[in-house]
């Protein structure tokens, strides 16, 4: 029986031990379940002629085949074995290569990289490259049989970009036959702009003002989609709210309506609409951690959570190029942005050395600024004044969820793209979101977020060497399988030379009921009648004949099923990861009474460390205060600084179980309690004394 004094002990010990793992994360340096050297595996692709300039381009996936573009050429390659069927050759012309090289571009760029192609109705495509750094676009038709033949040119200067290596994004609007572009105008890429472009009809072509820097500041776009009554763009900007502090890069949210016809005057070409909100992906606490460079966003998918379902975006961020290197996803509710554009105070500077202030509805002209239900043709010059001045929403779009999904610090990668399936079907008739996020090294993680509603509890199922070139992944997709069924899905991934398509589950490598159910895969199940770990994409599981439990990794069902390569039966209660089993050494008993002697000499070690350090600091306390006639000359906080955005809802974000993660802050607070003598001499009356111990 344990002593009073051990059973303390003990008590402090397991107190200690649950506020340890209270406070763990269950989102940060994730270890994966199981890891796949999948270079070998799938079907692959690679233009082994042009492997450094080839700039491949996932442009539009259909049901058996997937066009891409590249260099001169749009290539149409089957889903069934990753080779070319066919191809749209589109070379520049010998002046247009004269020309760009005449401009001081080497051969290698001269080149038409395809970046862009829409459907349109009556069997029409619109095929948009480089042009050997000529924009230009093309209207093909496709014939009955299947030849591509020359409609006409357009062109296609801010459309797509003159160099493949800018990011752009673009949205085709087959109802009213209109190009919504994000990219840049000119040769040197110093012209950003998000444009409509009309191909036919009445459609006014807008455009965002030109050398405005509180527009677009250098923006890298990555994403657009259009919804309902508006067309959003994804991208990263040098923020000019941030100017007071110095610069720095955050992501964004814009958005235009797609009923803007532009002011009542003849002679301007600017939109009425357009308005921008700050993306927050942030670690939560006091001082938050932002994750501000937005690398890839995915489309709309509809997540059934347990609150209902919810249109959500899932969106990559990384913190700036330092040693620091980090990255995280985060997921934003449409509804939150169309809030926040509809509803919300713009924010506005008085002048540039004064503070960001927020705009409130009392102060606002009528109608609100950017409403996609007004008649922009109508709107007064204080609106229309109102708008291409302050474009930029006060109120930031919060993370959906209490924090970020992922967070990786390791270093060893940055995440590059994302790919989303979104509510796959357990055989429990749970839904979850699966994330497929690329890396800068060539690999894939695929995770899920076990948890419900808003919070966060996110496994990583697998991490899979995809390319061994170790080639940053540029793009991923969730296509439908060879056959056109859209219920199995396979993953297609891109780097700018090479295609892969993998299976988006490995669960054959699992060989016992255990280890597959450890997964937490909504994919892989145990099959009770084959005694084997199956997979599918599309939910249709028959009742008690299989395993799996995504959210803890155990089941029940596994606690008689014997496994094929052991005699042992598994263990019900096992943890959601693999396990070396080994026999037992010590006893409970033998344990405990280890413990208490442990904790008793190392309280006795502490004390006497304790007391000769309290024997040292008296007497160090002797002399003065040494850092006082410094302080006044550390520099305070500077209040118009927005670093830190203190007006954000982040409050809501992990009260319990908060994240804790060591990061190099410097905080003004903590600069007050620091002296730095190395640039600079103590002060003429600065007293001394000397003190002998």
């Amino acid at each position: 029986m344990l002593s009073p004094t051990g059973a303390l002990w003990l008590l402090l010990l397991s107190r200690l031990i649950g506020a340890w793992s209270h406070r763990s994360a269950k989102n940060v340096n994730l270890n994966p379940v199981q890891t796949i050297a999948g270079a070998n595996l799938g079907l692959y692709f690679a233009d082994q002629d042009q492997r450094d300039t080839a700039f491949f381009k996932v442009l539009a996936v259909e049901r058996q085949s997937v066009l891409v573009g590249t260099r001169n050429a749009v290539l149409n390659i089957s889903l069934s074995t990753l080779s070319v069927q066919k191809s749209l050759e589109w070379p520049p012309t010998a002046d247009d290569v004269d020309m760009c090289q005449m401009k001081g571009k080497n051969e290698e760029n001269c080149h038409n990289f395809i970046r862009l192609l829409f459907k349109q109705p009556k069997n029409r495509l619109i095929v948009c490259g480089t042009n050997a750094f000529q924009p230009a676009c093309r209207q093909y038709r496709i014939s009955s049989t299947g030849e591509y033949q020359i409609v006409k040119d357009i062109d296609g200067i801010a459309v797509v970009p003159f160099d493949p290596r800018q990011n752009t994004t673009a949205v085709y609007l087959s109802e009213s036959d209109e190009l919504y572009s994000a990219t840049v105008a000119d040769f040197s890429a110093t012209l950003p702009l998000v444009f409509r472009k009309p191909l036919s009809g009445p459609t006014t072509a807008l455009r965002t003002p030109r050398n405005d820097l509180k527009c677009l500041n250098d923006p890298q776009f990555v994403a657009s989609f259009a919804e309902q009554n508006s067309v959003y763009f994804w991208f990263r900007e040098t923020a000019a709210e941030y100017n007071n502090c110095g610069t720095a890069v955050f992501s964004r949210v814009a958005r235009v309506c797609k009923s803007d016809q532009g002011d009542y005057r003849t002679d301007t070409d600017t939109w009425t609409s357009f308005l921008k909100a700050r993306l927050n992906c942030s670690l939560p606490g006091d001082v938050p951690f932002y994750f501000n460079e937005i690398q890839s966003a995915s489309e709309v998918v509809i997540s059934d959570r347990h609150g209902g379902p919810v249109s959500l975006v899932y969106a990559v961020f990384n913190t700036p190029a330092s040693a620091l290197r980090a990255s995280a996803v985060c997921a934003f509710n449409m509804d939150d942005v169309r809030s926040i554009f509809e509803t919300g105070p713009f924010k506005a500077q008085r002048s540039s050395s004064s503070a960001w202030l927020p705009i409130y509805k009392s102060s606002l002209p009528e109608p609100r600024p950017g409403d996609c239900s007004a008649n922009s043709k109508a709107l007064t010059d204080d609106v229309i004044s109102f708008v291409r001045r302050h474009n930029l929403m006060y109120d930031a779009v919060p993370n959906y969820f209490d924090q970020p999904l992922i967070v990786d610090t390791n270093g060893e990668y940055q995440f590059t793209a994302i790919a989303v399936h979104p509510s796959v079907i357990t055989v429990g008739k749970q839904r979850y979101d699966v994330l497929f996020v690329g890396t800068d090294s060539g690999s894939v993680l695929k995770f899920v977020n076990v948890e419900g509603d808003r919070r966060v509890n996110t496994v990583l199922v697998e991490m899979v060497g995809v390319f061994l070139s170790r080639a940053p992944v540029r793009s991923m997709r969730v296509v439908p399988a060879s056959d056109g069924d859209t219920a199995q899905v396979s993953l297609l991934i891109s780097t700018d030379s090479e295609l892969k398509l993998m299976p988006v589950h490995h669960c054959a490598n699992r060989t016992s009921c255990r280890a597959c159910v450890q997964l937490q895969d909504p994919y892989c199940a145990w099959d009770l009648i084959n005694n084997r770990c199956v997979g599918k994409t599309d939910g249709h599981w028959q009742d008690g004949k299989f395993a799996q439990s995504v959210a803890d990794g155990q089941s029940s069902l596994c606690l008689n099923v014997v496994s094929e390569s052991s005699d042992f039966f598994m263990n019900e209660l096992a943890p959601a990861f693999p396990l070396v089993d080994s026999p037992s050494i010590y006893t409970a008993e033998c344990m405990t009474i280890a413990i208490i002697i442990t904790l008793a000499l190392a309280s006795t070690v502490a004390f006497f460390v304790g007391y000769r350090f309290a024997l040292w600091k008296v007497s160090f306390d002797a002399v003065p205060g040494f850092d006082s006639p410094l302080r006044k000359n550390v520099k305070g906080h500077n209040d118009r600084c927005e670093a830190y955005m203190p007006h954000l809802p982040v409050s809501k974000a992990v009260t319990n179980g908060s994240v804790n993660v060591s990061l190099p802050f410097t905080e003004p607070k903590g600069e007050k309690n620091v002296l730095t003598l190395n640039n600079g001499t103590l002060p003429r009356d600065y007293k001394t004394r000397k003190v002998y111990v």
